[in-house]
């Protein structure tokens, strides 16, 4: 059936057929329950986890909208959702209606730089997904963050996750990486050998961090970690 709708009223019925599901970051308990009270009183779903459903991420931020970085900041963006300031919910409770989320977007962290304007970018550019034609295998351990939710950060971004260093696709315009955590390695320097099993560059989580913040695939060098050279007998 073909709408009858006003083009001018799309907008505001936009928000009533997406059904809004928020999570929260760095937020207090106090700050917490506010969240909640606004949740229940818009008909919004609150979770515990970040999931596909997720449309808003809620920040704990500074008065200029700069955040830390927390897992639920690095998913939000690489899902391209609303992640916001939690002045949007003290704003939007003190003038009694939801105010509009671009108002309150959350404009940089404190690793990155205070307005690199990631998230915003991160939204707009859904269909030019950073990771896209990249292979990334997360290798090793981890710390502050489970594997399998790098792995999810990198596919939301256009990646393709690999789980073995021998399962690459070699050769067909795919570009692989090798991304690993040196400083969670227990035992010393096992991640300078990975060359000596696969041709892809190894680099640090960091690589991931940024471009994730950002929403800017970056440059490889800085992240890069030096492989032992194969041996030629």
């Amino acid at each position: 059936s073909v709408s009858r709708e006003k083009p001018e009223l799309t907008a505001s019925t936009e928000r009533v057929n997406k059904r809004m599901s928020m999570v929260v970051s760095g937020l207090t308990p106090e700050e917490f329950m506010l969240v909640y009270k606004f949740a229940r009183k818009h008909h919004i779903t609150l979770t515990n986890l970040i999931t596909e459903e997720t449309t808003h991420v809620v920040m704990k931020t500074d008065a200029e909208f700069v955040c830390e970085r927390t897992l639920k900041y690095f998913l939000g963006i690489a899902g391209g959702k609303w992640v916001v300031s939690y002045f949007w919910v003290t704003q939007s409770i003190k003038e009694r209606k939801m105010l509009n989320e671009h108002d309150f977007e959350v404009r940089g962290d404190v690793v990155n730089g205070r307005n690199h304007q990631g998230p915003k970018r991160a939204r707009e550019s859904q269909d030019r997904k950073i990771f896209r034609g990249l292979e990334i295998c997360c290798y090793g351990p981890f710390t502050n963050m489970p594997t399998d939710q790098l792995e999810w950060m990198v596919q939301l971004c256009g990646a393709s996750v690999v789980k073995e260093l021998s399962s690459f696709t070699l050769g067909t315009g795919v570009h692989p990486i090798v991304v690993v955590q040196p400083d969670a390695w227990t035992e010393d320097n096992g991640f300078h050998a990975i060359g000596q099993m696969c041709e892809a560059p190894v680099v640090t989580r960091e690589w991931v961090l940024d471009s994730v913040a950002l929403y800017q695939c970056q440059e490889l060098d800085t992240y890069l970690i030096p492989q032992i050279p194969h041996s030629h007998y």
